[in-house]
């Protein structure tokens, strides 16, 4: 005969579901509880009890301040600018990135400082006195482009004409650029209020001018061919490659040439700067030089 159920044993073992059972529920609700107090303003933080409508704006994106948006520098006329490539988007990094810095790329200026003065060239202007055929037309017309020797008022150039010793300053200060190697000389017949004197003083700071034994510069003196060729050869430094008696021995008038000038008309000689495509054995150094005559034989000195 089988044996009938106990019915307190089945009791008991329901009481102890029911305790599960209502452990798991109140430990629900008190998550539940517990939740919706730290995310009050969340819908109690659960997704199912939110609006169905609200919706997380995306995240706006991030401009990294450290990448300046710039326009293209502009090209100047000693220096291009040339930018660093900007990227699309910024690689993420713990750390700010360093501005982009502009790369720099400098063009070389090729300006160099030439023999004769830079000034800006002019046409040759045309004299009535200095026709096209003339033996001194090309000196001239190339040396008045430049600035250097200037016709008269009424369009001659007066070629004939013997220079002085300030208007020949005038020139060597017009045409050569020599640094300054002494102080300026002073002369006891110059005053400072001389036309003259600025360009007196370039003369004899670069050695190409310098006065006379009792301390004058005499700047209304006619200047003779001698003074002519031994300014240009000192302010020049030209040097004789071949002993002075050497060179010299080829005038007839050597005698006439100064024991301190022997060097320097032997140098100026080497180099071609005599006139004496006449009568090449006679130097003429105690004759007066005339405008055409300075002309070409500083036209003479600038093409060496």
């Amino acid at each position: 005969m089988t044996p009938s159920p106990d019915p307190q044993s089945d009791r008991k073992r329901l009481s102890a579901d029911e305790l599960i059972a209502v452990f798991v529920a109140l430990t629900s609700i008190g998550a539940i509880f517990f939740w919706s107090i730290t995310h009050k303003d969340d819908g109690m933080g659960v997704p199912f009890l939110q609006s169905p409508t609200a919706s997380v704006p995306p995240p706006a994106p991030s401009v990294s301040p450290s990448v300046p948006v710039a326009a293209v520098p502009s090209i100047a006329t000693s220096a291009r600018t040339v930018p660093s490539p900007v990227p699309s988007e910024a690689p993420a990094s713990p750390t700010p990135a360093l501005p982009l810095a502009p790369l720099v790329v400098a063009v070389p200026n090729a300006a160099v400082v030439p023999s004769p003065k830079a000034s800006p060239a002019t046409p040759a202007k045309q004299f009535a006195d200095v026709p096209s055929g003339y033996w001194a037309s090309v000196p001239i017309a190339a040396l008045s482009a430049q600035g250097i020797l200037n016709g008269f008022p009424d369009g001659t150039f007066q070629p004939n004409k013997p220079i002085t010793r300030a208007e020949f300053a005038g020139i060597i200060r017009r045409a050569f650029n020599q640094p300054a190697s002494r102080a300026a000389l002073k002369f006891n017949d110059l005053q400072p209020n001389n036309g003259a004197i600025e360009a007196i003083n370039e003369a004899t700071q670069t050695r190409f001018m310098s006065g006379f034994p009792d301390g004058s510069f005499q700047p209304n003196r006619q200047i003779p061919r001698l003074q002519v060729l031994l300014a240009l050869a000192t302010g020049l430094n030209l040097q004789a490659k071949s002993p002075a008696n050497q060179v010299l021995n080829r005038y007839e008038d050597a005698a006439q040439i100064p024991k301190y000038a022997t060097d320097k008309i032997a140098a100026a000689t080497e180099a071609g700067l005599v006139l004496n495509d006449a009568s090449p054995q006679r130097l003429n150094p105690n004759e007066v030089t005339t405008r055409a005559e300075v002309a070409s034989l500083v036209y003479k000195a600038l093409q060496r």
